[in-house]
């Protein structure tokens, strides 16, 4: 972030550049100083998020606290008021004009570090004395300066040239332009331009032959930002110019725009016959002008002339200028408002708009018919992560300066685009509307087909984003070589302010997930015993029959819930598990698995009237939620029980434990979404723990009977989550801050940790680590990952390709063993001191230390 200062900010060309950082202000500190406050300015500033300090540059008090720290420093703010001739002149203003320049700029030269970069405007008018008419002078000619304002431009080019600071002096030719300010309507082109809008006589003096260099307001501000931008320039004067007229050619441009003016020749004095000052340098700087004489004379004459409006209280207006393609049609609709165009634009279903950004206005859609999905990127910061939402019909979409943006139509649709400046113009696609496709078909038929638009569990429409943690890879999907490809989803999380369930904005293909599983629980000891105290609770708690129970296990993996019950003597088990390779190892171990999703087409294979179905850490895998519940309860017992385990999104939420979310995990529950979810099928939740699974689960008991008896937990539960609270949507929302804030302080502290240790490698290439690594970005920072289990060996992290090794690539200590597979990082460190003296928690890392 840049610290940017602005002194006269609310000046001719101060005004301009002010519109130009609206689209960075966002991104940097924008200071502006002026003695003057004129309210829809600073008002205007404001909205920007610029601040705005009423000051004067004599103070040097007020100039240290906001320059001493400055990066960049514009120094705009001066007289303007100034004598054009000598009969203007008076000693006490010439005075004034001379002490404001010398020490304004004296205040700031001496405030400001050597590493901060100072602009500052100076003038063709130090050419003033000239005897004779010299054209295109180049920087390096003398100066002679007659009157006090060129002058005092002159003191202030060798007080910048003399300090020592990193400068730029532009030296402008006379500038014209429409702005806001009022000041500069007394500038010989703007002035002609004014007059002219008033039908009035335009008076030659000399008979108009003296000779101008003239530059575009716009322009000159955008030099400014340009030169901002160049590192590579500094301590250089530039002249900065474009055209070259005499001030009839001027005024003959008036008179072809508006036939009514009479042009006067008159032999009033004026200071000289002219010069013209070369633009080669600025040229060759890589500089390039964008708005020309006559274009702008016109736009002054046009807007400050009598305008025909039509003046009926109501009336109906067709669209102009529009455009209309196999997309559907734009028309637009000008209007005198502050937002000064709205284009109608209908969109057919299936189709993509926009792939562009505005680098100074914001954007606002208000959408009137159908819906979109609007896909959006911060452009300013660098990897910054590609976000979705929804728009629906009577929304409106209002997006930042300078984020790039796409719509993808889901319906066909009608929406008003309400513009700030021009939808046409020589410079569209250069200056206020810049391409920029990052969404292509392909992403547009991914989008179409995976996204969800309603609650899974109430089918409410309206869902609030929680957080994105971008596109990301399927987190399993490990990577066979380290250039194959992988197809990336959003990852976000959104939020139902009806029954409070939480899910994620698009649903994966469940056989690209599950199909060839590489996870397998029975790798970790911490999950076999967790599975081996729970067999032994339930058979206890409910009684089962060792010969005649019925146990089922829904996403039973390698077996790891049934083995304990096995060996337990149960002899009726059964787990339901889609991933071949897991199915068939478990088959192999004599743990009988049906391979297939638990789905309405598969029930018919699978026997029915079991007396306890287990669901651990599956539920949220369900795209097709309540297909997976009738299944559960089909396959149950009259009598029988549903004990479900999830992920408890309570703790997620509390312990900012983001990176469980993964597309694997279409929901995310709390108690209070479930108790919702389970009545739509009149049965009951009557008794819940809290578990340490997964850095902190909940488990459910379920029963379809009308008269089970609720327990306390479930009451002690649903009390404290509302507590949290669960029903408040500002509670997600300040999660999804605290995961950003989080985003911030791992990389930070990534690099400290690489620039003291060279070597480091990750510990674990769980899911967790997927989501974690790619929404940081971290990707070179980690030479390699090491992990236990087998699967894994010699495959990489999509989307960050780290490699995955076997622990025996570790050849010594002498590196720092990250533990990415932070719930398991005691187990970790007691096991595996022998890799490394050094070993750090990815958690510790997510603290601003």
């Amino acid at each position: 972030m840049k610290k940017i200062v602005i002194t006269g900010g609310l000046g001719y060309i101060g005004t301009e550049l002010c519109k130009i950082y609206s689209g960075y202000s966002w991104n940097d500190s924008i200071t502006v100083i002026d003695n003057r406050f004129i309210s829809e300015r600073v008002n205007q500033l404001r909205n920007w998020n610029m601040n705005f300090v009423q000051g004067d540059i004599l103070d040097k008090d007020l100039v240290k606290k906001y320059c001493y720290d400055a990066d960049i420093v514009h120094h705009l703010a001066g007289i303007t008021n100034v004598p054009r001739v000598k009969s203007e002149s008076s000693k006490e203003h010439d005075e004034k004009i001379m002490n404001v320049a010398e020490l304004g700029t004296q205040n700031i030269l001496d405030v400001i570090t050597n590493k901060c970069k100072i602009i500052m405007p100076s003038t063709h008018v130090i050419y003033e004395g000239l005897d004779n008419v010299k054209k295109d002078l180049e920087e390096e000619e003398p100066a002679k300066p007659i009157l006090s304002y060129g002058k005092s431009k002159f003191i202030n080019e060798n007080q910048l040239k003399d300090s020592g600071k990193n400068y730029i002096i532009l030296r402008l030719g006379s500038v014209y332009g429409y702005s806001t300010d009022t000041a500069r309507v007394d500038i010989m082109a703007n002035f002609f331009a004014k007059t002219t809008s008033q039908n009035g006589i335009l008076r030659l003096f000399a008979g108009g032959k003296q000779i101008k260099s003239l530059v575009p307001l716009i322009d000159v501000a955008r030099c400014f930002k340009f030169m901002e931008e160049k590192n590579n320039i500094s301590f250089q004067t530039f002249n900065l110019t474009k055209d070259t007229k005499t001030v009839k050619e001027i005024a003959e441009i008036c008179k072809k725009i508006n036939p009514k003016i009479t042009l006067r020749e008159t032999n009033d004095e004026i200071p000289n016959l002219g010069f013209t000052l070369s633009n080669k340098k600025i040229l060759s700087a890589g500089f390039q002008f964008l708005y020309g004489l006559e274009e702008c004379m016109k736009e002054m004459i046009t807007k400050w002339s009598k305008q025909a409006l039509i003046k009926d209280l109501e009336f109906v207006r067709n669209g102009e200028n529009e455009f209309i393609d196999a997309r559907g049609k734009i028309s637009n609709h000008e209007l005198t408002e502050p937002i000064n165009m709205i284009g109608l634009i209908d969109s057919k279903k299936g189709t993509i708009r926009a792939n562009h950004y505005h680098p100074q206005q914001e954007q606002k859609c208000l959408f009137t018919k159908g819906q979109i999905i609007e896909v959006f990127q911060d452009i300013l910061n660098p990897n910054s992560p590609k976000i979705t939402q929804v728009v629906n019909e009577g929304q409106m979409s209002i997006i930042k300066p300078n984020v790039a943006h796409t719509m993808v139509f889901t319906k066909d649709t009608t929406f008003l685009n309400l513009v700030r400046g021009e939808r046409e113009h020589e410079n569209y696609g250069t200056t206020h509307t810049i391409k920029h496709v990052f969404v292509d078909n392909k992403e547009k038929e991914l989008l179409l087909k995976s996204y969800k638009f309603e609650c899974r569990s109430c089918e409410n429409t309206d869902l609030k984003r929680v957080v994105s943690l971008g596109y990301q890879p399927l987190a399993n999907n490990l990577l066979n070589k380290e250039n194959d490809k992988c197809e990336l989803y959003p990852l976000e999380l959104n939020y139902c302010n009806k029954c409070h369930n939480c899910q994620l904005s698009v649903s994966v293909d469940p056989k690209k997930m599950f199909s060839n599983y590489l996870y397998t629980s029975s790798t970790s000891k911490i999950f076999r015993d967790h599975f081996v105290n729970a067999a032994k609770k339930y058979s206890k708690d409910f009684k089962l029959n060792k010969k005649k129970s019925y146990i089922i296990d829904i996403g039973s993996n390698d077996g790891i819930a049934l083995k304990p019950f096995l060996d337990l003597g149960f002899k009726k088990i059964l787990g339901i598990e889609p991933a071949k390779n897991l199915a068939k190892l478990a088959n192999k171990n004599k743990i009988r698995t049906f391979n297939g999703f638990l789905e309405r087409k598969n029930i018919k294979n699978i026997k029915k009237n079991a007396d306890l179905i287990l669901a651990s850490n599956v539920f949220a895998h369900s795209d097709n939620l309540k297909e997976m519940a009738n299944c559960m309860f089909s396959l149950l017992g009259k009598k029988g029980i549903i004990i479900i385990e999830v992920q408890y999104l309570m703790n997620t939420l509390k312990d900012l434990t983001f990176d469980n979310i993964y597309h694997e995990h279409y929901n995310y529950w709390s108690l209070t979404s479930l108790v919702n979810f389970f009545s739509q099928f009149n049965a009951k939740i009557f008794k819940s723990e809290k578990i340490n699974t997964h850095g902190g689960s909940l488990r459910i008991y379920i029963k379809k009977d009308k008269k089970v008896k609720i327990e306390s937990s479930v009451k002690k539960m649903l009390k404290e989550e509302e507590i949290f609270g669960m029903k408040k949507l500002k509670t997600y929302q300040e999660f999804g801050k605290k995961v950003y804030a989080i985003r911030s302080n791992v990389l930070k502290n990534i690099k400290k940790l690489k620039k003291n240790n060279k070597m480091i490698i990750g510990y674990g290439a769980p899911a967790k680590a997927t989501t974690a690594l790619n929404f940081y970005g971290i990707s070179n920072e980690i030479n390699f990952i090491v992990e236990d289990n087998k699967l894994k060996h010699n495959k990489f992290v999509p989307g960050v390709k780290i490699p995955i090794k076997n622990k025996t690539k570790i050849k010594d200590k002498n590196n720092t063993l990250l533990v990415l597979a932070w719930n398991f990082y005691d187990d970790i460190k007691k096991n595996n001191s022998r890799l490394s003296d050094n070993l750090v928690n990815i958690k510790e890392l997510e603290t601003n230390n």
